[in-house]
């Protein structure tokens, strides 16, 4: 399930009403929502696996906060900032304003979970001390510091396209672009053709063409995998993968038709078909000349 952005549906004085509402759920005591002691006692203790306290990121780059978890069970993770009440995150959902903030779960096994805390575009403001708790009769907490360098980092973002450079008509073409590797991933990737944007509605591609995107690393990586099938000599051209942050890379693709011979071959099959077959005009001409000549010594005779 995607992140949800609770203050896309709330706003202003409701969506503070829903904070206290989740606080007063979460951390309520266990004597107001009673757990019997037997139950209490088959469930294992959370507990925080270890990870960096101290992430230092370049203004302008993604930071992330990690928060390693074992043994969560129904418990709720909650990510906020030290010195606000108000949560940032819980569970899957946002509740940040800010649209840079973001958590991304990932279940390791059945008893271990990530919840990171993603911020993008780290300005200033964002640096300070984040919580990483676990709702529960006691409250655990993993703090987390984040440090901004003001300076943004001496990079360039790149993108590399690889894939089918020449392949045989009615194969298929797969080109794959890669932004793995820059200090802060682009948001999404897009493909042209020829100048045009590929659209899967176009007929020209409906029912031939798969975009296939994953982000092994969020905000770090991202990789779009274009296939094409049944290729024809009409998708043979220029194609260019675009990233959001509008940098761009192209390829140039070749259909090649296997019913005819290569242009070089055909040449050296006509060559050889001469030397088997002779012209007789070099024969004819030398004839000519032979009578032009034996008609001239006849006339000074």
């Amino acid at each position: 399930m995607g992140n949800i952005r609770v203050n896309n549906y709330f706003g202003g004085r409701n969506l503070q009403i829903l904070f206290r509402l989740f606080q007063l759920l979460i951390l309520l005591p266990a004597q107001i929502l009673p757990v019997s002691s037997e139950r209490s006692a088959r469930q294992a203790v959370p507990k925080f696996l270890p990870t960096p306290t101290n992430v230092t990121v370049h203004k302008g780059e993604l930071a992330v906060l990690r928060c390693h978890i074992r043994n969560l069970g129904p418990k709720l993770v909650v990510w906020r900032r030290s010195q606000d009440e108000s949560p940032l995150t819980i569970d899957k959902m946002t509740f940040s304003p800010e649209q840079e903030i973001s958590v991304n779960y990932k279940k390791i096994s059945e008893t271990d979970s990530t919840w990171d805390l993603l911020i993008k575009n780290v300005q200033s403001s964002h640096a300070g001390v984040y919580a990483c708790q676990i709702s529960s009769k006691e409250l655990y907490s993993h703090h987390v510091t984040l440090h901004v360098i003001d300076e943004p980092p001496d990079w360039q973002p790149e993108l590399i396209v690889k894939g089918t450079e020449y392949v045989e008509q009615f194969n298929d073409i797969h080109l794959t672009c890669n932004a793995t590797g820059v200090e802060r991933a682009p948001d999404d990737i897009d493909w042209f053709f020829q100048g045009n944007r590929i659209h899967t509605s176009n007929p020209k591609w409906q029912n031939r063409i798969q975009v296939l995107k994953k982000k092994p690393i969020p905000g770090r990586s991202i990789i779009s995998e274009l296939i094409i099938q049944g290729s024809t000599t009409k998708d043979q051209g220029n194609y260019v993968c675009r990233s959001s942050d509008l940098n761009f890379r192209s390829v140039q693709v070749h259909v090649l038709n296997a019913d005819k011979p290569p242009i070089k071959q055909r040449g050296l099959e006509r060559s050889a078909h001469n030397s088997d077959h002779p012209s007789s005009a070099p024969h004819l001409t030398s004839f000519h000349k032979f009578v032009i000549l034996l008609v001239i010594i006849l006339a000074f005779r």
